[in-house]
């Protein structure tokens, strides 16, 4: 029993989140959002939506972020639409922020226990021991450039800087011909056990500035952009929830919108109307008939003939929107379409599927209220029910998908 229910719940979430337009379209066209809308509005909004990537990942923990574009109140009545239908979403989760925060974290210096160096701070090489190969008595010069200074400055109106390693001594702040910038110098002589105290190559912390940075010069392909992150919502589609959502109005001049048979419909499109109406100039042309006619007469041994007359016709049509496509390259196309869904496999169960002659009798048993049973048998006609419903409803889906059409 615990086999059949689990089907039942499989295929109730297949239909659920599959995308088969060709269950809920009356009209056979949709109203989308394409991909090119897509790019269209993230090419004009980018420099916003880089801000919002680089705000949640420049906090110590980030936490998922998403933002949506919804349908405003401007422009959408007229095609049919209602105000607030998401149509795209950007989501960033906890774990991608992270990484887009360590992938845009400039090279920085940190000591064994993972205490990171200021942003700025340099290994001075020709002057120090490197890790792991110092002995004691070596020592390691660390320099910090102090930003906004120039020669002239360097040295006067001091500010130490808040350096996190106490064991490096300040020798003070002077001008790094080689680094060509004002810096504060730091020193450790190595004792020869606490290795811990060394510094070695290691991570800096990325500013939201960085990380802004960092996001606007990925490709469009790279799963960290925010293409990779933006996906179509539209009809039927349910958001992912984030821990920070925004919603942003958008207009139909922002997200453009067309009109396209529901076969045409890819994985990239938001549908925003599943029942658009047929586009104006779209033209169905009334089939055209061409009957033939052909007779043969015999003559008997008697002298009489037989007159034998024997018709064929022909049928054929044209049209700006007739789909040249065969039955069977349309039969083809859904099969290969519906394999990879989810929806073959679960109905596939029913072929190997053992429907319980006798349902199980559960006990329960309590210190307070005793012992009771419950008997499932007596509820056999409701799992019938329910047998003949899932049986039912897969071949009537089945039966949609082939010949209605939603590839």
């Amino acid at each position: 029993m615990s086999l059949y229910l689990l089907m039942i719940g499989v295929m109730a979430w297949v239909w659920a989140v599959t995308p088969a337009f060709a269950l809920v379209s009356a009209t056979g066209y949709v109203r989308v959002a394409t991909d090119s809308s897509k790019l269209l509005y993230l090419g004009a909004n980018r420099a916003a939506l880089l801000s919002t990537v680089a705000q949640a990942a420049a906090v110590t923990s980030p936490a998922s972020v998403a933002v949506r574009l919804v349908t405003g109140p401007i422009g959408w009545a007229a095609l049919g639409v209602s105000v607030g239908l998401a149509l795209y979403q950007m989501h960033y989760s906890d774990t991608e922020l992270q990484a887009v925060k360590q992938a845009a974290a400039p090279s920085n210096l940190q000591s064994g226990t993972g205490v990171v160096l200021p942003n700025g701070a340099a290994l001075e090489a020709a002057q120090s021991c490197l890790y792991p190969s110092c002995t004691a008595g070596q020592a390691q010069i660390v320099t910090v450039a102090i930003p906004g200074k120039t020669q002239a400055t360097c040295g006067l109106n001091v500010q130490p800087v808040a350096f996190p390693l106490p064991w490096f001594s300040n020798l003070g702040e002077a001008w790094n011909s080689g680094r060509n910038s004002c810096v504060q110098t730091f020193r450790y002589v190595y004792d020869g056990s606490s290795a811990t105290n060394l510094v070695r190559s290691g991570v800096g912390v990325a500013t939201a500035q960085q990380i802004q940075d960092y996001v606007a010069a990925l490709p469009a392909s790279d799963p960290k952009s925010i293409e990779s992150n933006t996906t179509p919502l539209g009809q039927g589609a349910s958001a992912t929830p984030a821990a920070t959502t925004t919603s942003t109005a958008v207009s139909p001049t922002e997200i453009p919108t067309t009109v396209k048979p529901i076969g045409q419909v890819t994985s990239t499109d938001a549908v925003v109307d599943p029942n658009a109406p047929k586009p104006a100039g779209t033209q169905t042309v009334p089939a055209t008939q061409t009957s033939t006619s052909t007779t043969t007469t015999t003559t008997n041994p008697d002298g009489s003939t037989t007159e034998a007359t024997q018709e064929s016709a022909s049928v054929s049509c044209s049209g700006a929107d007739h789909d040249a496509r065969s039955f069977g390259s349309v039969l083809q196309a859904h099969i290969t379409t519906w394999q990879g869904s989810g929806m073959l496999s679960a109905v596939s169960l029913l072929q190997t599927l053992a429907w319980p002659e006798a349902l199980p009798t559960i006990t329960f048993t309590s210190t307070m209220w005793g012992t009771h049973q419950v008997d499932f048998n007596q509820w056999a006609a409701v799992f019938t029910v329910l047998r003949t419903l899932t049986i039912a409803g897969a071949g009537f889906a089945a039966y949609r998908i082939i010949f209605v059409g939603g590839a």
